[in-house]
C-alpha cells in the first residue's frame, strides 16, 4: 500500500495531460486512447479517498483497490514508454534529412511496430479501467469527494520545529531517573551490574534510558559511556564495532569476532557505562558481550531496554518496569507538543480544549508515543472543539483491531496525513529497524518515486520533498537524530508502515525467506546481508513488476548477472551500498524507467556505456567508490539527471566533457576539473547549470581562466565547496597568479548561499568577493564557513559582517600573524552595529604563526561608545588548537556574554585567561607559560592536562601544580563557587599528592566530583562528595 491511490492518480493525470499537450502523442498516434484514459480517471478519482479509508473493513473494496492499483502501475509504465518513444520520434522528425537512406526506411518500420505495441497496451489498460469504473457494487459503497483536480498536499508554507523537544513531563520519569541513577552510581565490589528497563512498545523505555544516560552524575562517574542500538536484526560485527568506537577505541582493519572481542576487552580500561537499547534476544549478551565485559580491565554498569521481561531475567538484570503515563502527565505532554512551552496568550484556548484533550489522552492508553503522534495530528489542524472532537470520535481508533500490537492512535495519525505525505511516510519502512535515515536520501527517493509534484514550474521538487520531511518531523512520525540532517523511525511506527505496505513491499533481513502472497504483486524489495551473488526471490522475478530494489550492508555481494535486470525491466530505484560489487551488467541500459541509481561505497571500477540509455535517470550516486577511475562519455546523455555524487575520495582523473547538457542538475558533488590533455570538463561547463543548489569542485588549480563569472547563473546555490592542490615549487609563481584569477572569476552570485568551504587555496590573499566590505549584502544567508590550509593569506575576510553566520572553522592559515578589527568588518572600527551577531561556534586550528588577536579596543577607553557589548553576542563555544605563538586572548572577549565553553590545546605562549563572566567549561592542555586564570565566576567544569603545562623535575616527571592552578584552588571555593567537576591528567608523582594523605588533598576535597588520571599507565583517583565515594588505583 505504498501507492496512495488519490495521490498517484492525481500525479498520473498531470503527467498524462502534459503528454497530450505535446506533439509526442500525435506522432505516436495514440491521442484518442489517451483522452479516453484521462476521462475515465477523472470520473473515478473522486471515489478513491473513500476507497482507501474503507478497504480495511470491506474485503470486496480491498480487492477493488488492489486491482485498480495494478492498473495504475501498468498505466504509469506505459506513459513512461510513450514519453521515451515520443522523444525519440520527435528527434527523428526534426533531424531527418531530405535524402532517405535504407537505414531510415528500417527505422520507419521499427517506429510503426513500436507505435502499434504502445497503442495496444493503452487499449488494454482502458478496457481494464472501464470494468473497474463501472463496478456499481463497489462504487455504491463509496462517497464521492469533490476535488478541484488537486490532491490534498502538504502546506509548504507551514513550518514545524525540527529541534528535539523534551518529552520529559510529569513526575513519573523524573522520579524513576533519580532512583535508577542513584542505584547505578552506588559503589559495590561487583565487576558489573545490569539494569533492565522493561515495558511495551511506545511506553517510553528509550526516553527514560536517554534521561539516565545524559544525567550528569552518570557522566561524572563513568569516563566511558556508550549507547548502542541493538534491534531485532543486529549484526555481531557491527555491534562490536559500534561499542568499541563509542568507548573511544579504534577497530581499524579488525573484521573477525575474535579480533573485535579482544579489542573491546582492552578498550574498556576505565569505568564504563554501556546502554543497549531495544534488545530482543538474550544471545546478544550470552554469545557476544558477556565474556569481554567480564574480563575487562575496569568495572561498569550495563543498562538494557527491552519489551520482553524474560530477556532481562535471562541476563540476570535488575528489572525496572516502566509504568504507563498517567492522564495528568499525558495531558501535559499533549499540551506541550501541540501548544509549545510559551503559549501564555493561549491559556483561554487551552482551557477550552482541555476536556476533549484529556479524553484523547485516555484513548492513547498511557503510551507517550501515541500521545506524541496524536499531538502531531492536532497541531496540523485548527484549534477548535469541532476539529478536536472529530479526532476524538474518529473511526481510526478502532483500526487497532487489525493489528493488536499497534495502538489506534498510530492509525489515526496516519489517516490524518495528506495523501502525498502518506506515501513518504510508508516508504521509510524499507529501511532497517532503528537505522539512521539521512534527510537527503529520503528526499531523493521520494522525488525518484514520483511522490513529489511541483505546484509551480519554478519550484524545485527537492525543496518540496524537504518540506514533507520537516512536516513528518513536526508530526512526530519521524524522530530527529542528533541534528537536522537525519532521522529515525520508532519501531512501532515502522511496524505500522510495514503492515500498511505488506501487499506491495517486502523487507528481508539476515537469512529471512520471503513469504509472498501469490495474489499480491511486490513492487518494492529491501534486503541486507546478501550473499556473493545478488539474487531476488523467484516469485518476485516471475511477477516482473518490481520498481524498487535496495541492497544494504552486504559486504559479501560481488556479482550481478545480466539475467536479473533482464527480468526486472520496470525498476525505478536501485540502491546497492557497502558491497563488493565490481561491475554492472550491460543490461542496466535496458532499465528505461530507472530514476535512481545509488552505488555508494561499492567496488565498481567502471560503468558500462549503456548507462547513456537511461534517459529517465535523475540520481546517480557513486560516493566512496575507490576503484572508479573514469566515467563513461555516455553520462552526458542523461538529460534528466538532477543529482550526481562523486565524492568520498573517488580517484577520478576528470569528468567527461558535455556536462553542460545536464540542465536539470541541482547537486554536483566532486566535479573534477580536467587538464588540457584529457577529455575532461573545464569550469565553463558550469555556466549553463542554472539550477545548482550544491556544488563541490576538485583540482581547481587545473582550470583555465575564464572570461565571465563561472557561477553567474547559479542564483539558487546554497552550498559551495572549493578544493585545489598546491603546485610544485618550480611552478609556484605562475600557478599562484592563475589560482587567484580563477577564484575571482568563480564569484558566486547567489544570495541563498548557506555553506562555504575552501580547502588548500594557495593564493597570496583571499579573492575580492570574499574581502568585500559589502559581504553582508552578497551573502546574507551564509551560516557556515570553513577555511582550511589557505597558507599564504595574511589577512582574514571581514566575516563579522555576515548576519546569519553560526559556525566558523579556520585551519592552517600560516601567513596570518595578526587578527584584528578587519576580521570584524568596517562597522566595528566605526563603532556601529553588531559583529558576528549569530556566531555560536568559533574554531582556530593549526595557526602556526598567529601571534596577536585583537578587536581593536583599548582597555577602559571608549568601549561602550564603540559598541563592544555588541560583539559576539551568541558565541557559545571557542576552540584554539595548535596556536603556539598566540600571546593573549582578545580583551573584548569578555563582552561575549554567551560564551560557555573554552577549549585550548597547545597555545604555548598564552599567559592569561581572565574575565569570562559566563564561562562554564574550560579545558587546557599544552600551555606551559600560563600564569593567570581568574574571574571565571560561573565555571562548572575544569579539565586540565599538566603533563606539558608545568615545570618538571630531574626525572622528567611533574610533581607540582602550575602556580595559577594552585592559587585558583587555594582561593576556592570563593573563586570557584560553581565548580562541579575537576578533571586532571598528570604524572604519577603528582597524582599521589592528591591521595587523602597527600599535600594537595585539602584543596580539592570540597569539589563535588573529581577524576585524576595519569598520562601513561592505569593509575587514577575518583572522588564523589555526594554520595561520598573515594576510589583509587595507583600502580608504582
Amino acid at each position: 500500500m505504498a501507492m496512495i491511490l488519490d495521490a498517484f492518480v492525481g500525479r498520473f493525470m498531470d503527467k498524462l495531460s502534459e503528454l497530450m499537450a505535446e506533439e509526442m502523442s500525435m506522432l505516436l498516434g495514440v491521442e484518442d486512447e489517451l483522452l479516453k484514459l484521462l476521462r475515465r480517471m477523472k470520473r473515478i478519482r473522486g471515489f478513491l479517498e473513500s476507497a482507501e479509508r474503507k478497504r480495511h473493513a470491506d474485503r470486496n473494496i480491498n480487492t477493488w483497490v488492489t486491482e485498480l492499483k495494478d492498473i495504475m502501475y501498468d498505466a504509469d509504465d506505459i506513459i513512461d514508454l510513450c514519453m521515451i518513444e515520443g522523444r525519440r520520434l520527435l528527434e527523428d522528425h526534426t533531424s531527418k534529412s531530405a535524402v532517405r537512406h535504407p537505414s531510415c526506411l528500417f527505422s520507419c518500420f521499427s517506429c510503426i511496430k513500436s507505435r502499434h505495441e504502445i497503442g495496444s497496451k493503452i487499449r488494454k489498460v482502458n478496457d481494464r479501467l472501464k470494468e473497474i469504473a463501472e463496478d456499481i457494487s463497489i462504487l455504491s459503497k463509496l462517497e464521492r469527494t469533490e476535488q478541484d483536480d488537486q490532491v490534498s498536499r502538504v502546506n509548504h508554507r507551514q513550518t514545524f520545529p525540527t529541534g528535539v523537544e523534551s518529552d520529559i513531563v510529569g513526575t513519573q520519569i523524573e522520579e524513576a531517573t533519580q532512583s535508577l541513577v542513584k542505584s547505578l552510581i552506588k559503589e559495590d565490589n561487583k565487576k558489573y551490574r545490569i539494569l533492565g528497563i522493561v515495558g511495551m512498545g511506545g511506553i517510553g523505555k528509550t526516553t527514560l534510558a536517554s534521561n539516565i544516560y545524559k544525567d550528569k552524575r552518570i557522566e561524572d562517574n563513568f569516563p566511558i559511556r556508550v549507547w548502542a542500538c541493538v534491534s531485532q536484526e543486529f549484526s555481531d560485527i557491527k555491534l562490536l564495532r559500534e561499542i568499541i568506537r563509542g568507548a573511544g577505541g579504534n577497530y581499524g582493519e579488525a573484521e573477525t569476532m575474535a579480533e573485535l572481542v579482544r579489542l573491546l576487552h582492552s578498550t574498556l580500561s576505565k569505568r564504563f557505562f554501556i546502554l543497549l537499547d531495544d534488545v530482543w534476544r538474550t544471545d546478544v549478551w550470552e554469545d557476544l558481550l558477556r565474556r569481554p565485559l567480564e574480563s575487562a580491565r575496569a568495572s561498569g554498569r550495563i543498562v538494557i531496554t527491552t519489551r520482553d521481561t524474560n530477556v532481562a531475567r535471562n541476563m540476570r538484570a535488575e528489572i525496572h518496569q516502566v509504568d504507563k503515563m498517567d492522564n495528568d502527565s499525558g495531558w501535559k505532554l499533549l499540551r506541550r507538543k501541540v501548544f509549545g512551552d510559551d503559549d501564555e496568550e493561549g491559556e483561554e484556548e487551552i482551557s477550552r480544549l482541555k476536556k476533549i484533550g484529556v479524553q484523547i489522552v485516555e484513548k492513547c492508553d498511557g503510551l507517550p508515543l501515541a500521545i506524541k503522534v496524536i499531538a502531531g495530528v492536532l497541531r496540523s489542524m485548527d484549534r477548535t472543539t469541532i476539529k478536536w472532537n472529530k479526532v476524538l470520535k474518529s473511526d481510526a481508533w478502532s483500526m487497532s483491531q487489525l493489528h493488536e500490537q499497534l495502538p489506534g492512535a498510530l492509525f489515526l495519525s496516519y489517516e490524518n496525513l495528506p495523501s502525498d505525505l502518506k506515501q513518504c511516510f510508508l516508504y521509510c519502512s524499507l529501511f532497517p529497524e532503528d537505522s539512521e535515515m539521512h534527510r537527503e536520501d529520503l528526499i531523493r527517493y521520494w522525488v525518484a518515486e514520483g511522490f513529489i509534484q511541483p505546484a509551480q514550474k519554478d519550484t524545485l521538487m527537492e525543496d518540496l520533498a524537504e518540506d514533507c520531511y520537516r512536516e513528518l518531523i513536526g508530526r512526530n512520525l519521524l524522530q530527529p537524530y542528533f541534528n537536522d540532517t537525519s532521522c529515525t523511525l520508532h519501531d512501532l511506527l515502522r511496524s505500522l508502515a510495514l503492515f500498511l505496505t505488506r501487499d506491495e513491499s517486502i523487507f528481508l533481513g539476515d537469512e529471512q525467506s520471503p513469504n509472498i502472497n501469490p495474489l499480491t504483486k511486490i513492487r518494492r524489495l529491501s534486503m541486507f546481508n546478501v550473499e556473493q551473488r545478488v539474487e531476488v526471490p523467484d516469485a518476485i522475478k516471475q511477477q516482473k513488476c518490481l520498481r524498487t530494489l535496495m541492497l544494504r550492508s552486504s559486504p559479501k555481494a560481488k556479482m550481478i548477472e545480466n539475467e536479473l535486470f533482464e527480468r526486472l525491466r520496470f525498476l525505478r530505484i536501485i540502491t546497492i551500498n557497502d558491497a563488493e560489487i565490481e561491475r554492472l551488467p550491460d543490461s542496466i541500459g535496458d532499465l528505461l524507467h530507472l530514476r535512481h541509481l545509488d552505488l555508494d561505497r561499492t567496488n565498481i571500477s567502471n560503468l558500462p556505456e549503456s548507462i547513456g540509455c537511461l534517459v529517465n535517470l535523475q540520481i546517480l550516486k557513486l560516493s566512496g567508490c575507490k576503484s572508479l577511475r573514469a566515467l563513461p562519455k555516455a553520462i552526458t546523455k542523461l538529460c534528466n539527471l538532477r543529482c550526481l555524487r562523486l565524492g568520498g575520495g573517488i580517484p577520478l582523473s576528470h569528468v567527461p566533457k558535455g556536462l553542460r547538457k545536464l540542465k536539470h542538475l541541482n547537486k554536483l558533488e566532486g566535479f573534477v576539473v580536467g587538464t588540457q590533455d584529457d577529455e575532461g570538463c573545464d569550469l565553463e561547463e558550469l555556466q549553463s547549470l542554472s539550477q545548482l543548489r550544491f556544488l563541490s569542485i576538485i583540482n581547481l588549480e587545473r582550470a583555465q581562466p575564464v572570461r565571465a563569472p563561472v557561477l553567474a547563473n547559479a542564483h539558487s546555490l546554497r552550498t559551495l565547496i572549493l578544493t585545489s592542490n598546491p603546485p610544485e615549487d618550480a611552478e609556484e609563481a605562475i600557478a599562484t597568479q592563475r589560482i587567484e584569477e580563477i577564484y575571482n572569476k568563480l564569484s558566486p552570485q547567489s544570495t541563498d548561499l548557506e555553506r562555504l568551504e575552501i580547502y588548500s587555496f594557495f593564493g597570496t590573499g583571499f579573492s575580492s568577493w570574499m574581502m568585500s566590505p559589502s559581504l553582508d549584502v552578497s551573502f546574507p544567508n551564509l551560516t557556515s564557513i570553513q577555511l582550511c590550509d589557505c597558507k599564504s593569506c595574511p589577512q582574514l575576510p571581514p566575516l563579522g559582517l555576515l548576519p546569519q553566520l553560526k559556525s566558523l572553522y579556520i585551519n592552517g592559515i600560516d601567513a596570518t600573524k595578526t587578527i584584528g578589527p578587519e576580521f570584524l568588518g568596517p562597522h566595528a572600527s566605526a563603532g556601529a552595529g553588531t559583529t558576528f551577531p549569530k556566531l555560536e561556534e568559533l574554531k582556530f586550528y593549526w595557526m602556526d604563526n598567529w601571534e596577536e588577536w585583537s578587536f581593536g579596543m583599548v582597555e577602559g577607553v571608549g568601549e561602550e561608545r564603540r559598541g563592544a557589548p555588541k560583539l559576539l553576542p551568541r558565541l557559545k563555544k571557542l576552540q584554539l588548537f595548535r596556536c603556539p605563538k598566540l600571546r593573549a586572548l582578545p580583551e573584548g572577549l569578555r563582552h561575549a556574554t554567551s560564551l560557555q565553553e573554552l577549549d585550548i590545546d597547545d597555545a604555548r605562549n598564552l599567559i592569561e585567561i581572565d574575565s569570562l563572566p559566563s564561562l562554564k567549561s574550560l579545558r587546557i592542555e599544552g600551555c606551559p607559560r600560563l600564569e593567570h586564570v581568574e574571574n571565571l565566576d560561573k565555571l562548572q567544569y575544569l579539565d586540565l592536562d599538566v603533563e606539558t603545562s608545568a615545570a618538571t623535575d630531574a626525572d622528567g616527571e611533574t610533581e607540582h601544580l602550575p602556580r595559577w592552578l594552585l592559587e585558583l584552588l587555594q582561593n576556592a571555593p570563593a573563586a570557584l563557587q560553581n565548580l562541579k567537576k575537576f578533571t586532571l591528567t598528570c604524572s604519577l608523582p603528582l597524582l599521589k599528592t592528591f591521595l587523602k594523605d597527600g599535600p594537595n588533598w585539602p584543596i580539592i576535597q570540597w569539589i563535588p566530583h573529581i577524576r585524576i588520571n595519569v598520562r601513561r599507565g592505569n593509575s587514577y583517583i575518583e572522588y564523589s562528595k555526594d554520595p561520598p565515594a573515594f576510589k583509587t588505583h595507583v600502580v608504582a
